[in-house]
Parts: structure tokens; C-alpha cells; sequence
């Protein structure tokens, strides 16, 4: 059968083994990558010679076969009239980075693809993204899919894709050659010591109403996670292109170290890394500190619109923190610094009654790009979260895609899959590994990590005690008309 072949740059075909499967290859077609101007032109050549476009963005290793796999399982999906794509992922809600393959057959509404290389290439903004999207479905009677947080990628090609998923493949593809399609975690919260200025009443490590009850020694000592392993990680996350938050069982400003880690991640050419203070230990001289690291964004934890419930939920001065704030902001537009900044408040007591004059307050400054509004979560006293009523429900439990795309690191070297784990660190420290022992690529595709990632898979909970209950794996982010982010606990209301 003829077919067009769309493929990324640099990526090696045996067309003879192609041929062999029946394929009959008319033009090959490069691009950089999947959002690429030639891609929607690649697609639409397709569709107006009414030839079926197989899309390869995926580099096999030697003995891999699942180009052919992928092609000998289309056959038995009568492919000649259906679009379908293949990316091995834990589950189909799951967003992967790139397509690894793909086969259009039915070019229903391919424009859709148009509008989102334009949105995210910066010729259209959001807002008129969103209206074209919008107008088209009605226009063109079609179901207009919400586009998520990450942005799936092909699902504003059509609405006829399906994914073709098989439980035996997937389970040797994300466990055996999880360094072949997920060399390196996305995302990297990296956590350098244990201590904060503040008792905040919600906090999981340092409220005395949840100190009394942990059960590990975590919290004990002071630890403060070597600077050579702090390096260690910032050049990994800059060699596997990985972003890296600076957040975790603490104030990251005590850590007096941290603008200086954040200046050699930049210099090393980490493409992102953010940050979480409570702003008290954001004065002056931090703030020019930091104003000179590169750091590309910033969350400051506010949690109040008043001094008095300031002081009851944080238990912080709450003009001092205002003070820091306010010269840090001035200082960001004085000098004219990118940095994206976003500032929190949980809903907690009297705060949420105080979003209106929280929101009030800090809008005037122009740096502030996003407000992160919060539902209050609490956990039980073996360190599991109490499920807030806004979760998103399934018809059916889906494979956490945790521990594919995020690691956490802990001041004692620990290293865990998840937030969830993380928070439940003063109950229970189980990990996949230390950074004193171990390096990154080991734990990464360690056997503590594959056996976990096999346990999720066939949903054996016996040694993770807290991801049978855990309810992570269930959400979803949805965009609103407006830029705006709606997740189960959280909304992310955009400012400037």
C-alpha cells in the first residue's frame, strides 16, 4: 500500500524491512519536530492525494520492532480508513511529549493542528487560539475537544484518533526500555534541607498537630543535601533536558546556597527552573541575589489577605512578608527582569474569605503573572492524603503516570516518584533510591523503579502502601476560555 512518510529529522527508516510489511513508501517528508509548520503542509499533501501519512518521530534501537509491531497491529485495525497513533505510556490520558508513531488515513479537520502551531510558535495568542477553536466547531460540526494543561498532541488533529494500546507491549516498553522512551524524568523537585522559619496549621512536615504523629526519623536532624550532589543533579537535568523545582520539605531560603545553585543550573542550561519561598527570608539583599541567577520562575506562598489570619495559619509576620513581596515585585519590573511569579493562597480558615482582597491587593503589580488558589488537603496519621471533594471521578482506576515523568530529592539524598510520597516523608520514607549511593541514571531505571513502575501496571500495592490509596492518578487540568487553569485542588488564575 502507498503511504507518505512522515518522520523527525535525523531518525533512520529501514524501508526495506517497510516493505516487507506492504508498504510502498512515495515521499519522505523531514521536520524538527511534531508542531512544525511542514508538518500540517506534510498532512495536508496527504489528504489532497488521498494517500494514507505514517508519521515515525521515534528512534528504534537495535532489535526494538516497534515500527513493525506498530504496523502489523494497524492490519488487524483495518488502519486503511482510521487515524491512530502509538506512544508507549502508562495511560491514554497520560501527555506525552512527542507522537512516536502514527497513521492518518481520515483527514477530518486537520486545520486544528494549523491553529496550534500557530498558538504555540507565538503568531496568535491564546485568546484568539481559543475563539478559532471554538468557532470552527460550530462552524464545522464538530466535538471540540478541551484542550488540557500539557496539550495532548494530537488530539486537535481530529476527533477519530484512537490509540492503539496493547497491555503486554506496554508493560515491556515501560519497564524494560523505559530509558528508550523516557530517558529522564520531566520534571525534578529537588529539596536541600529540612527545616522552616514557620509552623504553618496545614503544614504536613512542621504543624505540631502533624509532628506529634510521624513516625520516621526524617525530620529529627538537621540535613542538608551536599552541594556536589546538588551539582550532580543540575547537570543531569541540563543533559536530559529536564526542568527542576526547587521545593520541598522546607524554606529554601535558609538555604543560603540556593542562588548560587540556580545561577550554574542556568549556566549549565537547565531551560527552566522554578522555586517556592513564604517570603519572609526574601529581603534585599536575597532579592538582588536572585534577580541575578537566571531564575525563570517564582512561587511565593501568601496564604492570607489579612495580618490576623496571616498570623493564624502561618504564624509569620505578616508586614514584614508584604514589605519583601512588594520590593521584590518592584524590583522585578524596575529591572526589568523575566521571571514568571505566581502567588498562592490556600483555603484555609479565614482565607477563604480573603481571595477577593488577596487578588485585590497584589494585581497592581504588573509582575505578578498568575494567582495559585488552593483547596485546603489534610492527611491522615499515617501520611495519607484526605481526598478533597473536587476530584475528578473515573469509571476505572488508570496506571499513575508518576513515576515515568517526575522524581522528588530529598535532603537526606532520597529519592521519590511523586509529591504524594514526598509529603508523607515523616510517615513514611520508602524511596527508589539515595543520590549518596547511587547516581541518577541508576535510580532512574533502577530495580527499585521498575519494580514499581511493574507493581502500577498490574496493580499490586503490597509494598506501596500509599499508592493504593492514593487518588493522584485521577486528575486532570483543564484550560479555560480564558487562559485560567481548573484542576481538582487547585485554579491557576492568570494575572499578566
Amino acid at each position: 500500500m502507498e503511504c507518505i512518510i512522515l518522520k523527525l529529522k535525523n531518525i533512520q527508516i529501514d524501508i526495506k524491512k517497510l516493505e516487507e510489511i506492504g508498504l510502498k513508501i512515495k515521499q519522505e517528508i523531514e521536520v524538527v519536530e511534531f508542531f512544525d509548520a511542514q508538518t500540517y503542509l506534510a498532512i495536508n499533501h496527504a489528504r489532497m492525494h488521498k494517500i494514507p501519512i505514517f508519521g515515525i518521530f521515534y528512534q528504534e534501537q537495535v532489535g526494538g520492532g516497534v515500527i513493525e509491531k506498530f504496523l502489523k497491529k494497524l492490519q488487524t485495525c483495518k488502519y486503511r480508513v482510521q487515524n491512530y497513533y502509538y506512544y508507549p505510556k502508562p495511560n491514554e490520558f497520560f501527555q506525552a511529549d512527542n507522537v512516536g508513531l502514527f497513521w492518518c488515513s481520515k483527514f477530518k479537520n486537520i486545520e486544528k493542528l494549523l491553529i496550534e502551531i500557530l498558538y504555540r510558535n507565538k503568531v496568535i495568542s491564546r485568546e484568539i487560539r481559543n475563539e478559532i477553536h471554538h468557532f470552527n466547531a460550530k462552524a464545522f460540526d464538530y466535538r471540540d475537544r478541551r484542550i488540557t494543561l500539557e496539550g495532548r498532541m494530537l488530539s486537535n488533529l481530529s476527533d477519530e484518533w484512537e490509540l492503539i494500546c496493547s497491555k503486554d507491549v506496554n508493560e515491556y516498553d515501560l519497564i524494560n526500555r523505559v530509558e528508550e522512551f523516557y530517558s529522564a524524568p520531566v520534571h525534578i523537585n529537588l529539596g536541600t534541607i529540612n527545616r522552616c522559619n514557620l509552623k504553618c496549621s496545614f503544614c504536613f512536615f512542621f504543624a505540631p498537630r502533624y509532628v506529634k504523629t510521624h513516625t520516621t526519623d526524617f525530620f529529627k536532624e538537621y540535613k542538608m543535601l551536599d552541594e556536589k550532589i546538588v551539582y550532580d543533579v543540575m547537570d543531569y537535568a541540563a543533559k536530559n533536558n529536564s526542568i527542576v523545582d526547587l521545593v520541598g520539605p522546607c524554606e529554601m531560603l535558609i538555604d543560603k546556597r540556593v542562588p548560587d545553585f540556580i545561577k550554574y543550573g542556568k549556566q549549565k542550561g537547565i531551560r527552566f527552573i522554578s522555586m517556592t519561598t513564604n517570603g519572609l527570608l526574601l529581603d534585599e539583599e536575597m532579592t538582588q541575589r536572585l534577580l541575578k541567577t537566571g531564575l525563570d520562575s517564582l512561587s511565593i506562598s501568601i496564604d492570607a489577605g489579612t495580618k490576623e489570619t496571616y498570623k493564624e495559619v502561618r504564624g509569620g509576620d505578616f508586614d514584614k512578608l508584604v514589605k519583601n513581596v512588594e520590593y521584590f515585585l518592584e524590583e522585578v519590573e524596575r529591572q526589568n527582569v523575566r521571571m514568571y511569579i505566581n502567588l498562592s493562597i490556600i483555603l484555609n480558615k479565614e482565607a477563604q474569605n480573603e481571595v477577593e482582597l488577596f487578588k485585590k491587593r497584589w494585581s497592581k503589580y504588573k509582575a505578578v503573572n498568575e494567582f495559585y488558589i488552593r483547596n485546603l488537603i489534610e492527611k491522615e496519621n499515617k501520611g495519607m492524603d484526605v481526598i478533597h471533594k473536587d476530584n475528578h471521578t473515573c469509571s476505572k482506576r488508570i496506571v499513575c503516570q508518576k513515576p515515568w515523568d517526575e522524581i522528588h530529592i530529598n535532603p537526606d539524598g532520597g529519592v521519590m516518584p511523586c509529591c504524594t510520597m514526598s509529603t508523607a516523608v515523616g510517615w513514611d520514607n520508602t524511596n527508589l533510591g539515595n543520590l549518596y549511593e547511587k547516581t541518577m541514571e541508576e535510580i532512574w531505571n533502577g530495580p527499585e523503579a521498575r519494580q514499581l513502575r511493574k507493581d502500577l501496571i498490574s496493580e499490586d500495592f503490597l509494598k506501596w502502601k500509599i499508592c493504593e490509596k492514593c487518588k493522584e492518578w485521577s486528575y486532570y487540568s483543564i484550560e479555560k476560555d480564558d487562559g485560567d487553569i481548573i484542576s481538582p485542588a487547585i485554579e491557576f488564575v492568570k494575572v499578566n
